[in-house]
C-alpha cells in the first residue's frame, strides 16, 4: 500500500511540548521531541484522541478545500448521518441536504438507506458465516486500524463488508457518469466528516483499491454556513425519503438496531474497545456473534469535529428516527441477491501494517529485547511522559532504536546529577 499523509497534523507554532497528546495516543505514535509533538505515520490510527485532549489548537484535521471542488464538472456532497443530528430535532434531514447545496455543491446523497441495506447484508452474511467468533464491524476505521496494529490475530474476525459511504460513493458515481455522460473522474464526491479517521481512509483506505470518495470536509467547517442555509429553507420535509432505520447508525447501537441478530453487543470508547478486544484475544466473548466497536464514545456523534456535541446529537437522532417512524426503504429478497453478486464485497483483504520491528534479524532482536528489558530495569516505571514517550515502555523502545537517550528520563537524569554532586560536596566538607 501506497503510504499518505495522515489526516491529523500538528502545528509548530501552537505546540508547547505538554505531552498530553502522547499519553492520550493509543497506538503510543506520538513523541515530544524538542517541544513539538511528532507522530509516525506507521502507528497513527487517526483516532484523533490528540485533537481531543489538546488545549493549545496545535493538532487539527487535514481537509479538503474549496478549491478541490473546482477540480471536477460535478460535484457530490455525501454527508455523514452525525450532520444531521447536529441542529435540532425539528430539523428534518431533507433541509441539511438542500443546505449542502447552497454551500457549492451540485447535488447531495443521502446514504441512510445504505446503512440499512449493508445491515441487512450483515444479518445475511453472518447467518452463512463458520466464524471465528465473534465477527467485528469495519464501520469506524479507526477500529480497523487498530485491530490491523494492535490486534492483528483479530483480523479473520472482521466481517469482509465495505462501509455504506463507500458503497453509496461507488453506486452514485457510477449512475452520475451514465446519466450525464460524464467520465467518472470528472465527479467529485466529498463527505462530509465527523472525524479524523474518515479523512485518512479515503486517502488510504482498507479493503479498497482507491476510494470512491474524494475528499472529506469536517462538520465543524461547514456547520456555520449550513446553519444559515437551513434557516432561509423554505422546502417542504418530504422533499427527501430518509432511512429511520439507516439513520441511527450515527450513534452507538445504531448499527444493530437495524439488524435481526440479537446475538450482538456495542462498544464504545477508547478504553471499553480495548478491554473488549483483549479478553477476545483471551478467548472470552466467543458465544457472541457481532461487536460494533467504535473509538469515539457514544459513536460518530461523538466525533471529535462535531459541534453538538454526542449527549445532544444522540438525542436529536432519537427523536428524528421516531418522526420518521420505522420506515425501512430496503427489499432484503434485493439485498440478498446483490449479497450472491458481491455487491457489498471489499475488494481486498484486510492484513496487518507492518510495524516496524527492533530488528529484522532475529538473533539481533532478541539481543535487542535483552537490552530493553534491561533499560526498563533501570527507569522508575512511573509513565509520566516527561521524557516526551507514552510511558518508560516506549522510551527504552526508542533508546534501543537509537532515537531517544536514557538521560531522556528526567529521574535517571536527576540520580546522575546526584550521584555527580555527592563525592563533591564530601570533599569540600572535609
Amino acid at each position: 500500500m501506497i503510504n499518505r499523509p495522515h489526516a491529523v497534523v500538528t502545528d509548530p507554532a501552537k505546540c508547547v511540548g505538554c505531552v498530553a497528546c502522547s499519553q492520550a495516543c493509543p497506538t503510543r505514535a506520538i513523541r515530544v521531541r524538542s517541544d513539538l509533538a511528532v507522530i509516525d505515520d506507521e502507528l497513527c490510527i487517526d483516532c484523533g484522541m490528540c485533537i481531543e485532549v489538546c488545549g493549545y489548537d496545535a493538532i487539527r484535521p487535514r481537509t479538503s478545500s474549496p478549491a478541490d471542488l473546482r477540480k471536477f464538472k460535478h460535484t457530490v456532497a455525501v454527508p455523514s448521518l452525525t450532520l444531521y443530528a447536529q441542529f435540532g430535532d425539528d430539523v428534518h434531514p431533507g433541509r441539511v441536504l438542500r443546505g449542502l447545496r447552497q454551500l457549492g455543491f451540485d447535488e447531495t446523497y443521502d446514504i441512510s438507506w445504505m446503512c440499512e441495506m449493508v445491515a441487512s447484508a450483515t444479518d445475511a452474511y453472518l447467518s452463512q458465516s463458520k466464524g471465528p467468533w465473534p465477527k467485528i464491524s469495519v464501520t469506524c476505521p479507526a477500529v480497523l486500524r487498530l485491530i490491523q496494529i494492535r490486534y492483528p490475530d483479530l483480523i479473520p474476525n472482521l466481517v469482509p463488508i465495505e462501509t455504506p459511504r463507500e458503497l453509496a460513493a461507488k453506486l452514485r458515481r457510477r449512475r452520475l457518469a451514465a446519466e450525464r455522460g460524464l467520465d467518472p473522474s470528472e465527479i467529485g464526491m466529498f463527505f462530509i466528516t465527523p472525524c479524523t479517521a474518515i479523512i485518512h481512509s479515503i486517502e488510504a483506505p482498507e479493503g479498497l483499491e482507491a476510494s470512491y470518495l474524494d475528499g472529506a470536509f469536517a462538520i465543524t467547517e461547514t456547520y456555520g454556513q449550513l446553519l444559515k442555509a437551513i434557516k432561509h429553507d423554505p422546502g417542504s420535509d418530504s422533499e427527501e425519503a430518509i432511512s429511520a432505520r439507516g439513520l441511527r447508525w450515527a450513534m452507538a447501537g445504531g448499527e444493530i438496531s437495524s439488524m435481526r441478530n440479537a446475538n450482538t453487543i456495542t462498544v464504545r470508547g477508547l478504553r471499553d474497545v480495548l478491554y473488549v478486544f483483549d479478553r477476545i484475544e483471551s478467548g472470552t466473548f466467543q458465544g457472541l456473534d457481532f461487536i460494533e466497536a467504535y473509538i469515539c464514545p457514544g459513536g460518530c456523534v461523538g466525533g471529535q469535529l462535531t459541534v453538538a456535541g454526542r449527549y445532544l446529537a444522540q438525542r436529536n437522532i432519537r427523536q428524528l428516527a421516531k418522526r420518521l417512524g420505522d420506515r425501512g426503504l430496503v427489499k432484503e429478497e434485493k439485498v440478498r441477491s446483490l449479497l450472491h453478486d458481491h455487491f457489498f464485497d471489499m475488494q481486498s483483504e484486510i492484513s496487518a501494517r507492518r510495524v516496524r520491528p527492533l530488528a529484522r534479524d532475529l538473533r539481533q532482536a532478541i539481543a535487542l529485547k535483552r537490552e530493553k528489558d534491561a533499560l526498563l530495569e533501570r527507569l522508575p516505571r512511573k509513565d509520566c511522559a516527561a521524557c516526551g514517550a507514552p510511558n518508560c515502555e516506549t522510551l527504552a523502545d526508542d533508546v534501543v532504536r537509537g532515537e531517544a537517550k536514557l538521560e531522556d528520563c528526567v529521574f535517571i537524569r536527576l540520580e546522575q546529577l546526584q550521584a555527580h554532586e555527592t563525592p563533591h560536596r564530601g570533599g569540600e566538607d572535609g
